[in-house]
């Protein structure tokens, strides 16, 4: 693999926010790890530095950031090359919003980027992901790419779903339903889902900053396999030593108690916009990725082996 350089320019410069994530930790990892890529200046942006404690010692400076001024932005961005926006959620901190998490930061960091020089931008978005849309998730990952498309003319925008990966928030998730004897999912986990490997994800990042000057490209990265979440829960329980019985909760009564869960708290886990992105299915074609980018798309048994001590 070609070493990761600008123009002719040695080593390229790269601001990663949201670093302290599963993605952004990974990604650090990747791109400080492999010789190939020379040696890379890495800045991890994050909220606070205080809880960032995962990122001590792996080949990125840390920088603590305020994503909701675009001023304060400016000198953590000064001479970036290119930045991989991955700061976001489907559930906010709290006292933030979703407009916050997710439109408002990207437009501060992207505006921010484009000032200090910052020539290619690559972010993580959704599935379905529309201005237009009623859900408010995918209306404000739908307007944040929008702004990219404005501001940018190269990097990438991957549509991602699911991520799995041995310290995903996905997978945590997967372990902890496991450790109960009887699991209760809505319709029973009848959600089609298309999970995509951590690894992959990285690999779909590294390949967008090492061609940074493509023109801007959305791109469905899913992975191979479609199954049911049910499907994904038993697989991995097997590999667990883990067999749970599955409690159908109706879907009707579930989502009338997550709009009123939404009344109450706008920006609680079981809201009706967390809801309708969890127990809906957003399934997409593979987009661009499989004939323009070479990246790998690791199938489900795969993932579990690669992320679950197996068990006889």
């Amino acid at each position: 693999m070609t070493a990761l350089s600008v123009h002719g320019r040695s080593p390229i410069d790269i601001a990663i926010t949201g670093a302290n994530g599963a993605v952004g930790k990974a990604l650090i990892e990747r791109l400080g790890g492999n010789p190939a890529n020379g040696s890379p200046r890495l800045r991890a942006l994050v909220r606070d530095l205080g809880r960032s404690a995962n990122l001590r010692g792996l080949p990125a400076e840390l920088i603590q950031v305020d994503y909701d001024d675009a001023e304060s932005l400016k000198p953590a961005l000064d001479g970036a090359d290119c930045v991989a926006h991955l700061a976001g959620s489907l559930v906010p901190r709290a006292g933030d919003s979703l407009p916050g998490a997710n439109l408002l930061t990207t437009k501060n960091v992207a505006e921010a980027s484009r000032t200090q020089g910052v020539k290619s931008f690559v972010y993580l978005s959704f599935p379905g992901a529309d201005a237009r849309s009623e859900n408010e998730y995918l209306r404000t990952k739908g307007r944040a790419e929008g702004v990219i498309v404005e501001n940018f003319d190269s990097g990438a925008i991957f549509r991602v779903p699911m991520i799995l990966g041995p310290d995903t928030p996905a997978m945590h998730q997967i372990k902890r339903l496991l450790n109960s004897s009887v699991v209760p999912l809505v319709a029973g986990g009848s959600v089609r889902i298309q999970p995509i490997y951590l690894g992959d994800v990285i690999s779909a990042v590294e390949w967008a900053i090492l061609n940074s000057e493509a023109p801007l490209a959305r791109i469905n990265l899913v992975g191979p396999d479609t199954l049911f979440y049910r499907e994904l829960l038993m697989r991995a329980g097997r590999r667990l030593g883990k067999q749970p019985r599955i409690l159908t909760i109706p879907r009707g009564p579930a989502r009338v108690a997550s709009s009123i869960i939404s009344r109450f708290s706008p920006s609680s886990p079981m809201s009706r916009t967390v809801f309708d992105i969890i127990f809906y299915e957003h399934l997409c074609s593979d987009g661009a990725a499989g004939s323009t980018a070479p990246i790998p798309r690791t199938g489900v048994d795969e993932i579990l082996d690669l992320s679950l001590p197996h068990q006889e």
